[in-house]
């Protein structure tokens, strides 16, 4: 699926030469258009490359570019920051984790990452309930079983 493009000023242009070795793992806390208005606010400080949800992917910050999700701006640096529509009360759709999968696929292909130990939750990198309800460990084997 390819991504549709989202407008975001909130990124840093380009990586300063370090290498992507990280996908981290976020939900929304709300659905992919909760995504697209937070990330189209300049004043809100975050976005993330990605966004999954209601049948779709949302594409904000370019792979080249240093996007602002994990709290951690050299983990920034070197990962691509997934979110996923869910909140406390709801998983991730079957449509959700199926893009989710097929993109993680690709990025491991792309990178050249293991899925088990390179595909992490926010919640390892800062202190928060970030994925909350995402199933990391079914990304993580549904890619391997795809790689």
């Amino acid at each position: 699926m390819q991504p549709i493009w989202k407008t975001t000023e909130n990124y840093t242009s380009g990586r300063d030469g370090t290498a992507i070795d990280r996908i981290v793992i976020h939900y929304i806390v709300g659905t992919l258009a909760a995504a697209d208005a937070t990330f189209a606010n300049s004043s809100s400080g975050v976005s993330a490359h990605y966004g999954i949800g209601e049948g779709s992917l949302h594409q904000y910050v370019s792979e080249l570019n240093t996007a602002w999700h994990a709290g951690n701006f050299p983990m920034n640096q070197r990962s691509i920051g997934i979110e996923h529509s869910a909140s406390p009360d709801r998983a991730p759709s079957e449509s959700t984790y199926e893009i989710s999968i097929d993109l993680c696929t690709q990025l491991c292909k792309d990178y050249g990452l293991d899925p088990q130990t390179q595909i992490i939750p926010h919640n390892s990198v800062v202190a928060t309930a970030c994925p909350g309800t995402v199933n990391l460990q079914r990304i993580r084997d549904a890619v391997e079983a795809r790689l």
